[in-house]
């Protein structure tokens, strides 16, 4: 029990189970600071494949602190490629945390937002999972890091809404004088959108 459970005298119900069908090479695992240091292992070694110290730095110090961010939430799952060579690794990893409407609210209205200011949408005709994309500049040792996040949102059933996992799929755009082309981007959009399609509750 977290010391947030003794306070409040309360435990959340766990997060169903679910279902996501992944590429060769990828796998699903809670999402740990361990998780994490194993996926800063595989980005180092695929910089040091490239020759790339540079970048190395950078993009570690992102993972570094995205994770941080992101265990303080309520983590859920960490999804990227582990047996894979380093020259086939990409820059990409998707997490999958929990998150609640304040005040036992529904998330209806913060939906509503998404689709007015971030142009979310169903990713397809299922409509179980919601779909948008943001472009976001980071301040980092040595210079700034540009991504580009792609988030699925999926409402966690018996919660009346109220409960929902967000799915992140972050993909670097430029750093250290490198650059991403806007439809490389795209398709990394594309493959986080081909692993969410095949999101499904266990026993569904």
């Amino acid at each position: 029990m977290s010391l947030r459970e003794q306070l409040t005298g309360s435990t959340r119900t766990p997060v169903p189970p679910f279902v996501l069908l992944l590429p060769p090479g990828w796998v699903s695992v809670e999402a740990t600071r361990e998780a994490f240091d194993e996926l800063l292992g595989t980005v180092s070694e695929r910089m040091r494949a490239e020759h790339r110290p540079d970048l190395d730095a950078r993009f570690r110090a992102l993972v570094r602190r995205a994770s941080d961010e992101f265990l303080r939430r309520d983590p859920v799952r960490l999804v990227y490629q582990r047996s894979v060579p380093a020259e086939r690794m990409l820059p990409l990893a998707i997490t999958a945390a929990r998150v609640a409407a304040p005040g036992g609210a529904t998330l209806d209205a913060q939906v509503a937002e998404l689709v007015r200011t971030r142009g979310a949408a169903p990713l397809d005709d299922a409509r179980v999972v919601m779909r948008w994309s943001s472009d976001s500049s980071h301040r980092i040792d040595g210079g700034t890091l540009r991504t580009r996040s792609f988030d699925y949102l999926v409402a966690i059933p018996g919660t009346g809404r109220r409960e929902a996992l967000v799915f992140t799929a972050v993909v670097p755009l430029a750093a250290g004088g490198e650059r991403l082309d806007d439809d490389a981007a795209e398709e990394f959009g594309l493959l986080a959108d081909a692993i969410l399609s095949t999101f499904r509750w266990s026993g569904a």
